[in-house]
C-alpha cells in the first residue's frame, strides 16, 4: 500500500499525472503479453483505432502488463479496445467485469449531489448532525466542524482508512480483514480516530470520508447502496453491468487481477463499498461516461461543479478537476484494488471521455494509465475539437 503524492502536470499544461497509488485501492498485474490489434492491419485500421493500438502497445511492452481494456467516447462515437489475455487465457471483451477501485467514489459523489439537490444533505452542515451518538473528535482547529464538503473534497483530515489499515500485512491478511468488516466496525473506529490535519484546508486523500458519506446517504434515504445506485445512477446512465458485490468463483466474466508480486488477487467484496468496492465492464463505463457528457440533468451537472481547490487543480463531487475554466477542462479519477488498476477522464467541453483498466497492480500503474490516456487524447486532438 502506498501514499498518494500530490498530482503533477504532464504534457505541458493539459492534464494531471497521478502517481496516486492508494493503499487499499490499487490494482496491478504482473505478466508479459504480446499486443495484437483487434483483427485489422494498420493499413485498414481506423486512424483512432491505430493510435489506441500503438499507444497501448507501449504500455504492454513493459513487464507485468498482461491485458488492457478500455473505451473512448468522442461526440457520440464510442470505440472499445481489448488487448492481451486474462488469467484464464481468454481475451477480454465488452462484458468482462473488472474492479474499478476508487472510481467508485465518483458514484458516491453523484449520489451526494442527488441528496444535496433533494435538500436531504447540506454540504456545509456539521457531519455530526447526520450521526448517532457523540463524536467530539470530529472537529477541526478552533472548534470548527467537519462538514460534508470537507469529506467529499478530502480536506477533513481523516486518514485513508480506519479499518484493516495495517499496510505492512500481506494481501491475504487484508482480504480476511475485509471479509469480516461490518458497518459497526467503521463507527467504532470513527469514535476514536485522530485527524492527521485539523486545518480543514489541506488535501489528504481519504477513503474513510467517502465511506462515511455513503453511510449517511443510507440513513437520509433509508435505502441500501444498490437501491440508491439503481434509482439515482443507473436509471440515468442505463448501466446494467456495474456491481458492488460479486462472487468471483465460477463467474464466467470476472477478471482475476494480479498483485505486484504476480500472484492472483482476491476481489474486494463488502469492504468500503462507497469508496472502492465496485466492479464494472467497459460497456457500462461507456454508459457512465456518456451520462456525464450528454445529459442536461441538473443533478449530473451539479456533480461536476468544483467544490474546493483552485481552477487549475480542484475537486468536485469526488471527481478531481483540472484546468476547470479552460478549454481543456478535465474531470478525472484513478482506481485500484488488490489486482486491478484503472483510470477515467472526462472532457465535458469536447463531449469526450476515456476509461482504461488493466489486471495488474504495480508501483507506477496509475501514472502509466494516466500517461497512456494523455497520449491517446493528444494524438487524437481531442482538446482542440
Amino acid at each position: 500500500m502506498h501514499q498518494r503524492p500530490t498530482p503533477v502536470i504532464i504534457n505541458k499544461q493539459k492534464r494531471v499525472s497521478l502517481p496516486m497509488l492508494l493503499p487499499f485501492y490499487i490494482a496491478l498485474l504482473c505478466t508479459t503479453l504480446s499486443l495484437r490489434a483487434t483483427g485489422k492491419t494498420h493499413s485498414t485500421q481506423d486512424p483512432a483505432e491505430k493510435v489506441i493500438a500503438e499507444e497501448t502497445a507501449r504500455l504492454m511492452a513493459l513487464p507485468g502488463y498482461q491485458a488492457v481494456s478500455g473505451v473512448i467516447y468522442i461526440r457520440g462515437k464510442a470505440r472499445h479496445f481489448h488487448y492481451g489475455k486474462l488469467n484464464n487465457g481468454k481475451k477480454p471483451d465488452n462484458n468482462t467485469l473488472f474492479e474499478i477501485g476508487s472510481i467508485t467514489k465518483t458514484y458516491t459523489g453523484l449520489l451526494l449531489a442527488q441528496a444535496v439537490y433533494d435538500r436531504k444533505i447540506n454540504l456545509d452542515e456539521d457531519v455530526r448532525h447526520y450521526l448517532d451518538g457523540a463524536y467530539p473528535n470530529l472537529v477541526l482547529a478552533g472548534g470548527r466542524p467537519i462538514t460534508i464538503r470537507h469529506l467529499v473534497t478530502h480536506t477533513a483530515g481523516l486518514p485513508l482508512l480506519i479499518n484493516c489499515a495495517d499496510m505492512h500485512q500481506a494481501v491475504t491478511w487484508q482480504d480476511d480483514c475485509y471479509r469480516r468488516f461490518k458497518q459497526e466496525d467503521f463507527f467504532n473506529a470513527l469514535k476514536t480516530v485522530q485527524l492527521i490535519d485539523s486545518s480543514g484546508d489541506n488535501y489528504h486523500y481519504s477513503g474513510t470520508g467517502l465511506q462515511l458519506i455513503g453511510y449517511i446517504l443510507e440513513r437520509v434515504y433509508h435505502k441500501s447502496q444498490m437501491e440508491l445506485l439503481r434509482q439515482y445512477v443507473f436509471a440515468r446512465s442505463g448501466e446494467r453491468q456495474t456491481f458492488s458485490v460479486l462472487q468471483q468463483e465460477g463467474h464466467p466474466h470476472i477478471s482475476t487481477g494480479n498483485t505486484s508480486e504476480g500472484k492472483p488477487a482476491p476481489l474486494i467484496n463488502g469492504f468500503y463499498t462507497y469508496s472502492g468496492g465496485m466492479k464494472s465492464t467497459t460497456a457500462s463505463m461507456l454508459d457512465y461516461m456518456r451520462m456525464y457528457l450528454e445529459s442536461s440533468d441538473p443533478v449530473v451537472q451539479q456533480s461536476m461543479e468544483r467544490l474546493a481547490g483552485d481552477a487549475q487543480r480542484g475537486r468536485a463531487y469526488a471527481w478531481n478537476t483540472f484546468a476547470y475554466d479552460q478549454a481543456g477542462k478535465m474531470l478525472y479519477h484513478n482506481g485500484g484494488s488488490f489486482g486491478h488498476s484503472s483510470w477515467i477522464a472526462l472532457y465535458p467541453r469536447q463531449k469526450a471521455g476515456i476509461f482504461i483498466v488493466t489486471n495488474v497492480v504495480t508501483a507506477d500503474a496509475q501514472r502509466l494509465l494516466n500517461e497512456l490516456s494523455n497520449r491517446i487524447v493528444d494524438r487524437l486532438g481531442i482538446i482542440g475539437k
